[in-house]
């Protein structure tokens, strides 16, 4: 059927019609036959190009071959060994014929414009088949660490061996410290240091850029859902050496018992028309608004249309694809908003069904100002978590911006600058406390508005993220003169706040890397392709702040020991009872330990006092009467499972600018 005479809608009809549920799309390789298999129900002939080099700059062509039309899948087998060529079809539709890679490529050469066919056995490191995932109980159980590869160890005083700095094997690097000094552990040891247990990855899939030049990219520009990003190998040229490299740094990880979560951008490609699934199948991949354009919700030039059955079907295919061959433990989903709820399900069940359950999943639930998405497909936002599977969360922005004010406002401050009560409530702050749960507190705080989540499981309590500003940045812009090359007390008293704040609420706990030790990046907030200068960690702002990374050390040790703070039912988010003081920018709150589990203290408070003025508080519990002893284990300066001091009685006063944790 020729496309170029049908509607749109009728060509989406028709495509829709002729889905495919196999599972060998793509290369099929063993040593006596080679399968190719590529879906493209509106193809008239195709061809697969066999090629010496996966450099398409280099004319290297051995051989082109016809491909067979069967069941709206084109396929051929070829006998012979084919390991290590490279190939690319050549699709005729509507009689054009262009040359692209497989959607479904595994392995890619050079910059990705020819897939490799390899043998991925030969890709796994020593030990590789006793690896196996490192996941945690429950997501609550999560501690994520947000990092790019190259900010990771492209500080040349690191202490991360020169040739690895900015790649993958950075990661398999142990003892490493800033320029060698022993008190300040750097890379993987640092992270032990601060209890991580997952460390997210900006994208590290295949996306387009010169995979031999210095240019700095977050990688948010998708070209290859399911080959490695080769700039971060020793040698991009060899499809093989970026998978085991990859593999290498999952290991590595595994190996210290932190999990490794790849960030996914399945919302959109970098081109549009052009791309290898607009060339694979024209117009089916991506959304279309009502006058036949294509859409933007991403702001990126297009959408994928996630709610048609075989970008539905390519991305639990990817997912899949990632977390068995990689043991990759979790999944980020950039602009989720821009998905289905139904294709997010979809995903949740493929990892459930073949017994990867513990593997986490999180996205952001907004997109980009808009989405074609139609009903009765409904999108993956914050508005419809209550259709989302157990397993699934979403980033709380409800938590984000009334702690330091929006993201969207360089200058405008929240709750941790003492800005209540100018647009920003204290009651909003609680909300997010409480993972912006359900029924989560006292009717008199006017949160039912603000209250989405079935549970702490459905959020993402941050502060900050690879997005806007550091922390430390909007403390600065909102608060003082850019004072970033020089250490401000005041702003990293603030930012302990930040901490003892974000580690005793209820959710999942994410954080940027770096955050822990006052991160800057001058006041970019926007630095996808800024220097490397601008994004690199700074390993000497350690030493610098190593009173507020040792507080969030601290607060880290004092969350695993307490599991209300980790608890994945809404029992502990329902049990937090807020002090009704009249006093803005004060917060108190006492947490019991309904959980029982063996070690833990029986209850908890939390105060914390972002005003100019020292504050007497008075703790309060709806679900049971408060000891009147107090241990003091967070104060303004230090944090841990050390005692600081101890309080009689249920009324204290609190310094200004500071928190205040109680356990009894």
């Amino acid at each position: 059927m020729e496309s170029n005479i049908m509607t749109l809608k009728e060509k989406l009809a028709y495509l829709e019609s002729k889905s495919y549920s196999g599972n060998d799309l793509g290369v099929t390789y063993t040593k006596n036959e080679t399968t190719f298999n590529v879906w493209s129900p509106l193809a008239e002939k195709v061809v697969v190009n066999l090629y010496e080099t996966g450099d398409s700059k280099e004319n290297s062509l051995i051989q082109s071959y016809p491909l067979i039309h069967e069941n709206s899948v084109w396929t051929t087998s070829l006998t012979g060994d084919f390991e290590n060529k490279f190939y690319t079809y050549t699709l005729t539709i509507d009689g054009k014929s262009n040359e692209t890679i497989d959607i479904y490529a595994k392995a890619a050469g050079m910059n990705g414009n020819r897939a490799a066919i390899i043998d991925f056995n030969k890709t796994n490191p020593e030990n590789w088949t006793e690896d196996s995932h490192v996941t945690q109980q429950q997501i609550t159980d999560a501690f994520i660490w947000e990092v790019h590869i190259e900010d990771f160890s492209s500080d040349e005083n690191s202490g991360i061996s020169p040739e690895n700095q900015g790649k993958y094997l950075a990661f398999t690097e142990l003892g490493t410290t800033y320029k060698n000094e022993k008190d300040f552990a750097t890379g993987v040891d640092h992270l032990k240091e601060l209890g991580v247990n997952y460390v997210h990855l900006l994208p590290v899939f295949d996306f387009e850029n010169d995979e031999e030049s210095a240019d700095y990219n977050w990688g948010y520009d998708p070209k290859n859902y399911n080959v490695p990003e080769g700039r971060y190998s020793s040698n991009p040229r060899d499809p093989s050496v970026r998978i085991r490299e990859f593999k290498q740094m999952v290991q590595s990880l595994h190996a210290q018992d932190i999990g490794v979560v790849l960030d996914v951008v399945y919302n959109h490609t970098l081109e549009t028309e052009d791309s290898s699934f607009n060339l694979t199948v024209p117009d089916y991949y991506y959304r279309q608004t009502d006058t036949g354009e294509f859409a933007d919700g991403s702001a990126c030039g297009n959408e994928t249309a996630s709610d048609r059955n075989m970008m539905r079907k390519y991305m639990a295919d990817s997912i899949l694809y990632w977390a068995t061959e990689y043991h990759l433990d979790g999944f980020r989903f950039d602009l989720m908003g821009l998905h289905d709820v139904e294709t997010m399900n979809v995903i949740r069940t493929a990892l459930n069904e073949n017994g990867l359950q513990q593997v986490i999943l999180y996205g952001e639930p907004w997109d980009a100002g808009s989405n074609e998405i139609a009903l009765p497909n409904i999108a993956a936002n914050k508005g419809n978590t209550a259709h989302f599977m157990d397993g699934i969360a979403i980033f709380n922005d409800d938590f984000r911006d009334p702690v330091k004010g929006s993201v969207f406002n360089k200058t405008e401050g929240g709750f941790l600058q003492g800005q209540s009560g100018n647009g920003i409530r204290d009651v909003d702050v609680m909300a997010g406390i409480s993972a912006n749960t359900i029924g989560a507190a006292a009717a008199e705080y006017e949160l039912a508005e603000k209250t989405w989540a079935r549970n702490p499981t459905q959020v993402v309590t941050y502060n900050s993220a690879h997005d806007n500003l550091t922390l430390y940045d909007k403390l600065v812009e909102s608060t003082f003169d850019k004072p970033y090359f020089h250490r401000n007390d005041w702003v990293i008293q603030i930012n302990k706040l930040a901490a003892a704040l974000l580690f005793t609420s209820q959710g999942v706990l994410f954080m940027q890397a770096g955050e822990e030790f006052g991160r800057t990046k001058f006041g970019d907030d926007n630095s996808f392709v800024s220097s490397i200068e601008i994004n690199q960690l700074d390993w000497s702002l350690k030493k610098t702040n190593s009173d507020l990374v040792d507080y969030y050390c601290g607060l880290s040790t004092i969350r695993r020991k307490f599991s209300p703070l980790r608890d994945a039912t809404a029992q502990t988010a329902k049990a937090i009872t807020f002090s009704r003081d009249a006093i803005e920018n004060l917060i108190a709150y006492t947490i019991p330990n309904q959980l029982a589990e063996e070690g833990d203290w029986n209850w908890m408070a939390v105060v914390l006092n972002s005003s100019y003025e020292p504050h007497e508080v008075t703790l309060e519990s709806h679900t049971g009467d408060l000891p009147t002893h107090w241990t003091i284990i967070a104060d303004k300066d230090h944090a841990g499972l050390e005692a600081l001091g101890t309080v009689e009685g249920n009324t204290l006063t609190v310094e200004p600018h500071s928190a205040l944790i109680l356990v009894s």
